[in-house]
């Protein structure tokens, strides 16, 4: 008799409750943390797999936000998370940051909300920049 194995990879799929995100102007007196104007944005996760199945959704952004020759640091954005899994935090270019984990099979709906500290310092402009989120499933 001819030992049998199966082996079982896990497959995962995020969806994003919006691909764009902007930050309307306002006045650092009267508005020091300036949120997003499509918060929350809504993000899903399924991951299937074993019960022994890590997943793992991070971001990362392309560089610092960018009108022309004037920039605002990408650590200028933060997000504060909810849902079960979810992990709020700062935006980054040089390394990619945890937004969220979960242990076996996962499908859970999270908010993430987004904010950009204000500062008078700030050049007029339209800025802009990309952020590349990956789910990871092991």
């Amino acid at each position: 008799m001819a030992a049998q194995s199966i082996a079982y990879s896990a497959s995962a799929k995020l969806t994003l409750g919006s691909t764009t995100i902007t930050f309307p102007a306002a006045d650092p007196d009267a508005v020091p943390m300036i949120a997003a104007t499509e918060n929350p944005v809504q993000v899903g996760v399924v991951v299937s797999g074993s019960a022994s199945t890590v997943s793992q959704l991070s971001v990362m952004a392309g560089g610092d936000l960018i009108s022309g020759a004037d920039r605002i640091s990408i650590s200028n954005i933060t997000w504060t998370a909810q849902g079960a899994g979810f992990v709020s935090g700062t935006l980054s270019s040089t390394s990619s940051q945890l937004v969220g984990q979960w242990m076996g099979k996962a499908n859970v709906i999270g908010d993430l909300r987004f904010w950009l500290a204000n500062s008078w310092s700030y050049a007029a402009g339209t800025y802009s920049q990309n952020l590349v989120f990956t789910l990871i499933a092991y």
